[in-house]
């Protein structure tokens, strides 16, 4: 079954170099930007709202991006979404952020640019966070500037997917005969 379904004459738009794993679903009106990875289980649900997802940024598994009606869930380029986080819009994400894994982001929050949101946060309804700071808990609250260490970890984060991108598109297929798989391991 293909990941991808119209809703009330909306259709999910890709770029040709993302790659969406089989496993993902996209619903809607849902722009999906150069060189970015969906991974198995995300859900991004463009049926109320917009959700839109920029160059270069991933979606790792099971994460749900959804947004009210008439508004946008806006990620831009360049950010790292982790494993399992929530995204309801209206909502900004800026370039260049890490986003923890199980993160949950409520609406009419705005991430700024160069900014880390530490594993398992959660934002509040209008939370900020300005540029390029440090912040996490529930509610998260900005704990400094962000360092070069972070500031160089958003940076492989982002360089790291880019790369799984092009070798999931390169690489990944379907096992055609699973019971190849089992082994007789003499136990």
């Amino acid at each position: 079954m293909m990941p991808f379904y119209e809703f009330e004459g909306k259709r999910p738009r890709l770029d040709l170099s993302c790659f969406i794993h089989p496993d993902a679903v996209l619903i809607g009106d849902v722009i999906i930007g150069k060189q970015c990875f969906i991974g198995a289980g995300a859900v991004l649900r463009g049926d109320y709202g917009s959700i839109i997802i920029g160059d270069g940024a991933n979606v790792q598994e099971n994460c749900m991006i959804h947004a009210q009606p008439g508004t946008a869930a806006l990620v831009e380029g360049n950010v790292d979404i982790g494993h399992g986080c929530v995204i309801h819009g209206p909502c900004t994400i800026k370039k260049n952020v890490v986003i923890g894994m199980g993160t949950v982001i409520c609406e009419n929050c705005r991430v700024g640019t160069g900014s880390f949101i530490g594993a398992g946060s959660v934002l509040p309804a209008k939370a900020v966070i300005p540029d390029h700071k440090l912040a996490y808990g529930n509610p998260a609250r900005v704990i400094k500037d962000t360092t070069d260490y972070q500031r160089n970890f958003i940076q492989a984060a982002i360089d790291i997917y880019k790369d799984l991108c092009v070798r999931y598109k390169d690489s990944f297929k379907p096992i055609e005969d699973p019971e190849s798989l089992y082994e007789n391991t003499g136990k």
